[in-house]
């Protein structure tokens, strides 16, 4: 109790104006003037009338003083939509993450509180790319121009904020997303199709990402090795199998296939982290043995290819492909993204 009064006294130091005269205090403060002015027919009752409104307006103080000390000074949720070259509906996409943070009774009119006490809109949250994705100078300038303004949106609100995640797009382009995530706290949220809606996956940070594993809990590991300088990794872990024979695979190197030993997709309430680590272990070990190029093939979840992206980060030479027309199509050396990382 002691520690909520200083923090309203703080604020009311901090902002004065603002918390003095909310809307619950205008109100009082409206209501007081018809009351007085009916008082002064009778000639009675202004202590009353007084009393009421001392205590609307010290209510209304608290509680917007609590608004203050929270979108000032607590971690608060932060949704993100980024869209790549997709149809989908951004904005659709964006209610969807705030009617899930505002369930939650403290975040209630999040989206409207975020304008007012941090001058964060709409359209601040939503990135939309149009473009080509093999347009690499556009695909670069995109994701440099995404870091800067999250930069921007996380100096607007408190330390250790939250993004909440929309992503959608290509999953070669998630793991370019990830890369620029790597040292932020995320929540990752997927498309539900059926109730057209979004459900969160898995928050994480850095730190828990790169944890050691002791052994292959949800994939199968095979090597096969022709004595290259290059290797393909192969990550199936999705209904739609890879073509381990197809050319772009076959001529390119030698191979580690890495097969879930699920059904075939990763259900919601299952450890992701794992997924993602035993994935990140591989690619680490790869990247031990010298090899001049690691190319990443994949089936697997968005969700998973931001996990991954956020491990490796840009500082190994990873290929990254694009399926497309029944190949598996070359993006970009994450190496040659680093430049535009903006450290």
């Amino acid at each position: 109790m002691l520690k909520s009064l200083k923090n309203v006294l703080s604020n009311l130091r901090q902002y004065p104006y603002n918390i003095i005269f909310n809307p619950l205090t205008n109100a009082a403060l409206a209501i007081a003037a018809i009351l007085a002015l009916i008082a002064d027919q009778f000639g009675q009752g202004y202590y009353l009338i007084f009393l009421m409104t001392l205590a609307l307006v010290i209510i209304g103080i608290w509680l917007e003083s609590q608004k203050y000390d929270l979108y000032k000074h607590q971690a608060i949720p932060l949704p993100i939509v980024i869209n790549i070259d997709n149809p989908a509906n951004s904005n659709k996409a964006l209610q969807s993450l705030f009617n899930i943070i505002e369930t939650e009774n403290k975040y209630k009119e999040h989206q409207n509180n975020l304008d007012q006490y941090l001058n964060i809109s709409e359209t601040d949250l939503i990135f939309n790319y149009s473009c080509d994705i093999y347009d690499q100078e556009m695909l670069k300038t995109f994701l440099q121009i995404l870091r800067y303004n999250l930069e921007k949106l996380k100096k607007k609100t408190p330390q250790n904020t939250i993004i909440y995640l929309a992503y959608i797009g290509p999953i070669s382009v998630a793991i370019m997303v990830g890369t620029i995530l790597a040292t932020e706290g995320v929540k990752i949220f997927q498309y539900n199709k059926s109730s057209d809606s979004y459900y969160p996956v898995v928050e994480i940070s850095d730190r828990k990402l790169k944890e050691d594993i002791k052994e292959y809990e949800k994939f199968e590991r095979v090597v096969t090795e022709k004595g290259q300088d290059r290797v393909t990794i192969a990550i199936d872990v999705s209904s739609h199998k890879i073509n381990l024979n197809d050319q772009s695979i076959e001529n390119y190197g030698d191979l580690i296939y890495l097969k879930s030993k699920g059904s075939g997709t990763i259900e919601k309430n299952e450890d992701w982290l794992q997924y993602s680590r035993e994935i990140f272990k591989t690619i680490n070990i790869a990247q031990q043995k010298n090899y001049q190029e690691i190319k990443l093939v994949y089936s697997m979840p968005i969700t998973l290819g931001i996990l991954v992206g956020m491990a490796v980060q840009q500082y190994w030479p990873i290929l990254l492909t694009q399926y497309e027309n029944s190949t598996y199509r070359n993006l970009i050396n994450l190496q040659e993204f680093k430049l535009y990382r903006g450290q």
